[in-house]
């Protein structure tokens, strides 16, 4: 018992600077140094070797979920699943993260050999057997070969420094690389480890999944809805407006999430609302997204990005095809040349792109994407239909794409105080923006007609770094709403 509380201040600090030194090399590239450097945990577990060991391994299986953006809960899945299990794709994760397997070996590996010799190395390299140079020299090799991965850490080591000292090169900031960056990363001296953040979240979060990786298809168990042609044919709407909202901001903060849908629905008592929840395209996004409203079955994503849209609808028998009876009009507030959207133009009586939004006189949105601001769309909806039924507009949104900039002065929430807003500027954009858009969208509504319908929903979660997903849901909320 003695031996297990017995504390050595030398030992002490040599394992906080093995931890920190070792983490900075294999795991730059994660949650926790978005924050800052230094771990304030282990200040704590460093106490003790047992507890170093044991944290140490804690950490790695937290820095492999950080690398796909998810959370504790998702041992749920995997418990689940056991018999469904891709063992070759596991290896094949683990290949790609083998950075973090660097750390857990070299971590236990040198802090048990200098345990052993109780931190007292001979120095004298000349001194040393023949032996033991080959064993140093071979470790420092080694070591040193670690560092380039196929984790890529040591690519993330060069970004983390240039963040810090501020060395950016010309091409990163053309790139807006440093504006983007400085928005996501606090570069503070003292942060948490990864497995704190990721106990954090899981508790916050518990009842959802996050957006995580697009890479993890594996994960989407829900029951996917697409029977949007089912809905809208239960009645005979006169118009139908939907939209398809670029990268909703689906928070998994409940808070959030509820204030985003209150102004939607503000002063728009007379709403009849269904709701339903559907997987998002994690191969395509938005124009999976689209693919799957204009069809509502399994079809062929490469034909569907060839062929022109009339002849690709006709050729799978697609619902919307049903709708031509409609004055069809398609809106997008970016270029027609984005994805080939000008193969649109056969199937809709009228299409308008940025060019064409520009010559009537709508106002340009300045950001990375730059495109037409989405508010100006939804709040002149009228000048798109040149009759006053019978009419079916299916309008993309833009203003959402990562990265973003602010489009109204409002503020809706003190970002700096709420949680997850205060963990990147981004997110307070991208909250404030969607508000904005939200609170046009409701003043649309109460212009709706009782025989109206308006479908809402998302092509995506927002495209963060796949590792700060772990604050947006997994799945999108589909919303139909008309007039009781």
């Amino acid at each position: 018992m003695k031996k297990i509380i017995n504390f050595d201040f030398r030992f002490y600090l040599f394992r906080i600077l093995i931890i920190n030194f070792l983490s900075f090399i294999y795991l730059s590239k994660t949650y926790a140094f978005d924050i800052g450097f230094i771990s304030i945990q282990s200040f704590i577990y460093s106490i003790n070797i047992y507890l170093v060991y044991f944290f140490i391994f804690f950490e790695s299986i937290s820095a492999l979920l950080d690398e796909y953006g998810l959370d504790l809960n998702f041992y749920k899945l995997v418990l689940y699943n056991l018999d469904n299990l891709n063992y070759k794709y596991l290896g094949h994760i683990l290949y790609q993260n083998i950075n973090i397997i660097y750390f857990l070996i070299f971590s236990i590996g040198i802090l048990f050999f200098l345990e052993r010799k109780k931190f007292n190395l001979n120095l004298k390299f000349n001194l040393y057997s023949r032996k033991n140079k080959f064993f140093c020299i071979s470790f420092l090799i080694t070591f040193i070969l670690s560092t380039i991965n196929t984790g890529f850490s040591h690519q993330n080591i060069v970004v983390r420094v240039k963040g810090l000292t501020n060395t950016w090169t010309e091409n990163d900031r053309v790139m807006n690389r440093v504006k983007y960056y400085s928005q996501s990363v606090k570069n503070n001296i003292l942060r948490n480890d990864n497995w704190y953040n990721n106990i954090k979240f899981s508790l916050i979060y518990s009842d959802t999944m996050p957006s995580g990786d697009r890479r993890l298809h594996f994960i989407d168990k829900v029951e996917n809805f697409l029977n949007f042609g089912k809905i809208i044919d239960q009645k005979n709407y006169n118009n139908i407006y939907v939209i398809i909202n670029e990268s909703y901001p689906n928070f998994r903060d409940q808070n959030l999430k509820k204030n985003l849908f209150e102004k939607i629905v503000s002063n728009n008592n007379d709403l009849r609302i269904q709701k339903f929840k559907r997987k998002w395209n994690r191969a395509l996004t938005t124009q999976g997204a689209e693919m799957e409203f204009f069809c509502n079955k399994k079809v062929d994503f490469n034909d569907f990005i060839r062929d022109e849209l009339e002849f690709f609808l006709e050729k799978n028998s697609c619902w919307i095809t049903n709708k031509k009876n409609k004055n069809l009009v398609y809106i997008h507030s970016y270029k027609e040349s984005f994805f080939n959207r000008s193969r649109y133009k056969k199937f809709f009586n009228k299409t308008y792109f940025k060019q064409d939004l520009l010559k009537l006189g709508f106002k340009r949105c300045k950001q990375k994407f730059d495109g037409i601001c989405d508010h100006e769309i939804i709040n002149n909806m009228n000048k798109f239909v040149d009759q006053e039924n019978n009419n079916f507009v299916i309008f993309l949104t833009l203003n959402n794409h990562i990265p973003i900039e602010p489009i109204t002065k409002k503020s809706y929430l003190d970002c700096e105080k709420t949680f997850p807003l205060n963990q990147n500027k981004q997110f307070c954009t991208i909250y404030n923006n969607q508000m904005f858009f939200n609170e046009n969208l409701s003043n649309f509504l109460r212009t709706m007609n009782k025989n109206d319908l308006m479908v809402f929903f998302s092509d995506s979660p927002p495209m963060f770094n796949k590792r700060t997903r772990i604050h947006f849901e997994d799945t999108i909320d589909v919303y139909f709403f008309s007039k009781k």
